[in-house]
């Protein structure tokens, strides 16, 4: 072959590479921008490939990531645009949008993101509750909804009493500080495991601690993989590159253990460790308006996605609660003078109990306001459809939506003292036991709303309270000076370096 050649076969694939990446990344979200600045929607400058990836990469460096956000409320507004890499998006928190975009009429414009499936679907799978569209979630939110009704929820208080007593009496045999992410985040694993797989666990301790340490490592390998943008672009989650294989291997482990403990449970082998139903239970006997039960891969997905997104989020919020605790004393003070008085030394917390934490309750919403595990999440639109009312919008099909609660949360015109931690805002009336009303419906999601909403916000702020309650009884709390902390957004918000404090015998 002749150099001539060469470069002439060289030349022609280079241009054809550059033409899919123009046609196939770049003009489709260059559409979809231009469509909404023609509307006089404000937003950062739209850069090929790289979007706003520089800014993100310099303000996490400078441990001000959520600070970035809400300087760009500050800057543009409740509606503005922002590349995250190549792909485009909206970022909205108007409440008043929010509820066209997340209210339950018009569910037919919006689903989870395609990313999202890029991102999870090699762990959990596609036949999920979070991850699955259409009539397939339709069906299987109809089918576990009842797994989460408050009779169901109240045979598992013992499982979450009897796994918070057995950490807290492993932290109380340490004598030096430690970290609280790493505890809480064990401590709400366990939780979810034993409430979805039952006494498999107590008989087989080793495989629980296989499971629970591939989750971690899996959930770590993709919050990597989601940093460095590689689920953004389809093409390359598929080279064995960037920690695919832990990915990988983790998924072929806890599929294999989810397996065999669905078969056991079939054949009589395990049982719940609760007085009643556990998820696993609740699961295997859902049956669909025909008559038809989930398929055992139906069940192990839902179990594992159950596993999944229900440890790392309330181990988040209690990291994050138990800081508000050490930094507010009066807080602390409050927490422990309901405690004493409902739970005495002692005791521990049963489902008559657990109404009458009102103080704790207040808590542990004005810890989701200020610090929500998902600071933010997204929506995709499969339809143009238009929000608004004063002034509407037109949302082409394929505009990618995120919502920044954190920013929504801390819009002074929605919350008095935004930036205070005022736990009273949600205490109840004690002759009518409601809530004060918010400023709008919209105001307020750590668990998103309408039909995509989060179907296991009533059990993970059951376990909140629980442990809220008995490490306020068991424990004193000691905040290891010296330390910065800053939150960090991987999959969930965290705090970056950790959390060290150190625990005692109260």
């Amino acid at each position: 072959m002749t150099l001539e050649l060469f470069l002439y076969y060289f030349v022609t694939i280079v241009i054809v590479i550059l033409g899919i990446i123009y046609f196939k990344i770049i003009y489709p979200e260059k559409k979809i921008y231009d469509a909404l600045r023609a509307q006089g929607i404000p937003g950062e400058p739209f850069r090929p490939l790289i979007g706003q990836l520089p800014e993100l990469r310099k303000h996490r460096q400078q441990d001000s990531i959520m600070d970035y956000f809400l300087t760009l409320c500050q800057k543009h507004g409740s509606v503005f645009l922002f590349n995250f890499g190549p792909l485009h998006r909206i970022i909205i928190t108007d409440p008043d949008l929010l509820r066209d975009v997340l209210g339950r009429t018009n569910a037919q414009y919006y689903v989870k993101p395609p990313l999202f499936n890029t991102v999870l679907s090699p762990l959990l799978g596609d036949h999920n509750l979070l991850l699955s569209e259409g009539k397939e979630h339709e069906r299987a939110r109809k089918m576990i909804n009842p797994a989460f009704y408050h009779n169901n929820l109240t045979s598992m208080v013992s499982i979450i009493s009897h796994q918070t007593a057995k950490a807290i009496d492993q932290l109380l045999s340490k004598k030096q500080p430690v970290d609280l992410q790493v505890e809480f985040n064990a401590l709400t694993l366990s939780i979810i495991v034993a409430s979805a797989f039952g006494s498999d666990f107590e008989r087989n301790p080793e495989t629980k601690d296989i499971l629970c340490r591939v989750l971690v490592d899996v959930l770590e390998a993709t919050a990597y993989r989601s940093l460095i943008m590689v689920n953004q672009i389809p093409f390359l989650t598929k080279l064995p590159f960037w920690k695919r294989d832990i990915v990988e291997n983790g998924a072929r482990i806890t599929g294999e253990v989810a397996d065999k403990i669905i078969a056991d449970r079939r054949s009589g082998k395990s049982s719940s460790l609760s007085d009643g139903p556990d998820l696993l239970d609740l699961l295997l006997s859902a049956v669909d308006d025909e008559g038809e039960p989930f398929t055992d891969q139906e069940i192990r997905e839902q179990s594992l996605t159950f596993v999944a997104a229900g440890s790392e989020t309330t181990g988040n919020l209690m990291t994050w609660m138990l800081y508000v605790l050490m930094t507010h004393e009066h807080v602390l003070q409050a927490c422990r003078e309901e405690v004493d008085r409902i739970l005495p030394k002692g005791t521990e917390p049963t489902n008559e109990h657990l109404s009458q934490l009102i103080i704790c309750e207040a808590v542990i919403n004005e810890t989701l306001r200020l610090y929500p595990p998902a600071p933010l999440f997204a929506r995709a639109c499969i339809k143009e459809h238009t929000i608004g009312t004063k002034k509407q919008i037109v949302i082409p099909k394929g505009t990618n939506i995120i919502v920044v609660d954190y920013a929504l949360h801390r819009r002074e015109d929605l919350w008095p003292r935004p930036l205070e931690f005022d736990y009273t805002r949600w205490l109840r009336d004690p002759t009518t036991g409601f809530k004060s009303k918010l400023a709008h419906p919209f105001a307020y999601l750590p668990f998103a709303s309408g039909p995509r909403n989060c179907i296991g916000q009533n059990f993970a702020l059951l376990e909140a309270r629980i442990m809220l309650a008995m490490f306020v009884q068991r424990c004193n709390f000691e905040l290891i000076p010296g330390q910065k902390i800053v939150p960090d957004v991987k999959i969930t918000m965290r705090p970056k370096y950790g959390l060290l404090a150190t625990i005692s015998q109260r």
